[in-house]
């Protein structure tokens, strides 16, 4: 059985330290090659995604694009990522890829939950997501099995898409 996180030894997406992804995502050959601006941005966006990711664990909430390519750096340096969930979740915040590429059904849900994220984002933060960090994307959202509730295990179910799928 799981041991439960102690909340008092929990730490807010605010404080981990994001700067060696940062410098990843600067490089030009092995990340983005962005400007230091615009990653402290993004690094910025990527906090409030993962704060909505502790404040509602049972939604399938969905990144922005910029948000989302962070988030891969940061699950890229594995052992960083997994000690930062569990201080900041108690457990591996997990990545579907495929959320959105399994049928029209799967993209309205994709639709429904970036609606809903948006939203939320919107009521944790106290103003909408910019348009320039945060702009409409079909690209893979967060959730995997953290998910519990009913919308959520409709939309992330664990299959996987297959080339039936596209044809």
């Amino acid at each position: 059985m799981p041991i439960s996180p102690d909340p008092t030894t929990m730490i807010s997406p605010f404080e981990i330290d994001l700067e060696p992804i940062m410098v990843k995502a600067m490089d030009a050959e092995e990340g983005y090659g962005w400007t230091l601006d615009f990653v402290q941005s993004v690094a910025e966006e990527y906090r409030r995604y993962l704060e909505l990711c502790r404040l509602h664990p049972d939604e399938p909430l969905v990144p922005s694009c910029f948000v989302d390519d962070f988030w891969h750096l940061h699950i890229l340096d594995t052992i960083k990522y997994a000690d930062d969930c569990d201080r900041m979740f108690g457990a591996f915040l997990h990545h579907f890829p495929y959320f959105g590429m399994r049928g029209p059904q799967d993209e309205e849900n994709l639709a429904r939950s970036w609606n809903e994220t948006l939203r939320l984002y919107a009521g944790a933060f106290g103003a909408p997501a910019g348009d320039d960090l945060w702009p409409r994307s079909r690209r893979c959202p967060n959730c995997g099995r953290r998910c519990r509730n009913d919308l959520a295990l409709e939309v992330m179910s664990e299959r996987r898409p297959r080339l039936a799928d596209v044809a």
